[in-house]
């Protein structure tokens, strides 16, 4: 081979050597982009995985709160809102998401879930479950679209949630139910209790479901006599087929940071509820504000309300607070989460968002409103007169 061919031989092996490098560069990064993905994806899914065991019974089955069924008083932690892109708010939302996980709020029933506060959760737990909420693992630079991360953690905590509250064997309806059906019969009762809560679920992706309790229990036709749309949920129509869960499970009810218990990281203590004075009048529509934790009406805090009966009443709520409140008042059978209730709109207003709460109440008589968030804090009277 003369020298000639030589140097176009090396020339032509170079040209080859360097586009493979290029080559391998641009599918390295693609890789590595891929793997990054992979790895947030699973981070959001075992983030998924805490919450269907530690959170669900204050923020959903499916992190939306009272979005997702009324009473449930943990704020929506499944919104586009939460998955920004930018650096600078990205680091801000998920710093903020940290701290309440760590640290809870005091005045709330959000307690402390860090080891280091007392909880069950080390850093890292922590920080999968804010890959969760925002869609990108805390230090790293979020993907194109979080969506998909967060949205891939949302699913597996829903499948988690169904595994964890499925009979063995399956309980499914055995008829069709109408919405206002009291009696449904299933594939099996056997082992069901009265005053237990089951969930009646048509697509088990599906993130619309009834609760209804267990009345009375005949085993000899499989039927069961039920309160149709209990805990706040809707009474909907059910094909044959469908599968029976176990109820969630209640929400607690020790406030964080209560007076006699000492707050996590050093926030102060909650005060107690305040005390209204004498009944303010209020006809047509009134512009209250509610704060972290109190209602207020020009200067008075929880004000005792006092309407007219038949009087149409519109209560303007503005949220100045960083928590999430509502108010809602207890029909006449004096009793909050069943279907005499008068509830604000929307049902939960995050801070700085605003609400109304319309009502008429033509019976005299004495009735009570809270938030339903901060029930033991956030309180009061609307007395009904002629």
């Amino acid at each position: 081979m003369n020298t000639s061919k030589q140097v176009n031989v090396m020339i032509g092996l170079l040209f080859v050597g360097a586009l493979a490098t290029l080559l391998y560069f641009l599918w390295d990064s693609e890789r590595q982009g891929s793997a990054l993905e992979r790895q947030m994806e699973e981070n959001a899914e075992r983030g998924g995985f805490l919450f269907s065991r530690n959170c669900s019974s204050c923020h959903g089955l499916t992190g939306r709160g009272a979005e997702e069924r009324g009473g449930l008083p943990g704020a929506n932690l499944n919104e586009e809102a939460d998955r920004p892109t930018a650096p600078g708010e990205l680091a801000a939302d998920q710093s903020r998401f940290r701290d309440t996980i760590r640290c809870g709020r005091v005045g709330t029933l959000m307690p402390s879930w860090s080891q280091a506060q007392g909880g069950p959760l080390n850093d890292f737990q922590i920080e999968q479950l804010v890959t969760l909420i925002t869609g990108t693992f805390p230090g790293e630079d979020p993907l194109d679209d979080p969506n998909v991360i967060s949205e891939a953690g949302w699913e597996f905590a829903f499948e988690q949630a169904n595994h964890d509250s499925a009979f063995d064997p399956p309980k499914e309806l055995a008829e069709h139910v109408d919405a206002d059906a009291a009696t449904l019969k299933l594939n099996d009762v056997s082992g069901l209790l009265e005053d237990q809560t089951l969930r009646i679920d048509d697509e088990p992706g599906d993130e619309v479901y009834e609760i209804v309790k267990v009345v009375s229990i005949s085993e000899e036709n499989n039927e069961i006599e039920v309160e149709r749309g209990a805990e706040g949920s809707d009474a909907a129509e059910h094909a044959k087929g469908v599968e029976v869960f176990n109820g969630p499970v209640a929400p607690g009810t020790t406030i964080t940071g209560e007076p006699g218990t000492t707050p996590p990281c050093g926030q102060l203590a909650a005060g107690p509820a305040a005390t209204p004075g004498p009944p303010v009048a209020v006809t047509g529509s009134v512009s209250m504000s509610m704060g972290d934790n109190f209602f207020d009406l020009n200067g008075q805090r929880n004000p005792a309300l006092s309407v007219r009966s038949g009087d149409p009443i519109t209560v303007q709520l503005a949220n100045a607070g960083t928590q999430v409140h509502n108010m809602s008042v207890a029909g006449p059978d004096g009793e909050f989460g069943t279907d005499d209730d008068i509830a604000s709109d929307p049902a939960a207003i995050s801070g700085g968002g605003s609400g109304t709460l319309a009502f008429t109440i033509s019976q005299p008589d004495t009735y009570l409103y809270q938030c339903d968030f901060h029930p033991g804090q956030m309180n009061g009277e609307i007395t009904v007169t002629q």
